[in-house]
């Protein structure tokens, strides 16, 4: 009788420390996402390098000798002219913690267009064009149709088997 007695208390201080560790572990769980926002003046310098490297026709990715290290999404690089010049306008409200709006101009064909830039962790920073941002947020993104097969590719493939 007294050993089933230890058992039991055991068993319940066991209980207890386990529910404790568990506890402890639910704290863990409810820290918010406000430690991976970065501060203004890094996000401002993460956008700066990007466009630097736009300027240098440097293509979207990576950007070389950069602590912490940032990362660029941006499609429409690839589509538009090398950046003539840039001016970061500052912080706007967006649907991510850290949006800058940026005037973005180009020299040939002359043309100037506002964007909008999220920045968002902090080793490494990830700056997103914020059409390019929404896609990932929303899990879209275009879907290219697959060429059309012709009938005489499919027809080689077919009598070379």
């Amino acid at each position: 009788m007294v050993v089933q007695s230890l058992r039991g208390q055991r068993a319940a201080g066991c209980d207890v420390v386990c529910l404790a560790m568990f506890a402890a572990l639910l704290t863990g769980c409810g820290d918010s996402s406000a430690r991976y926002v970065p501060s203004v003046t890094q996000a401002e310098a993460a956008v700066k390098a990007s466009l630097d490297d736009w300027k240098k026709g440097l293509p979207a990715g990576p950007v070389a000798d950069t602590k912490p290290v940032v990362h660029v999404v941006d499609s429409q690089r690839r589509e538009l002219p090398i950046l003539s010049n840039y001016q970061i306008l500052g912080e706007v409200p967006g649907n991510a913690p850290r949006c800058l709006a940026v005037r973005l101009r180009w020299a040939n064909p002359e043309k100037e267009e506002r964007a909008r830039y999220v920045v968002v962790g902090i080793d490494p920073l990830w700056v997103f064009r914020q059409e390019d941002y929404d896609l990932l947020s929303h899990w879209e993104h275009p879907m290219e149709e697959p060429p059309p097969k012709d009938a005489a590719s499919t027809d080689e493939a077919a009598t070379s088997n």
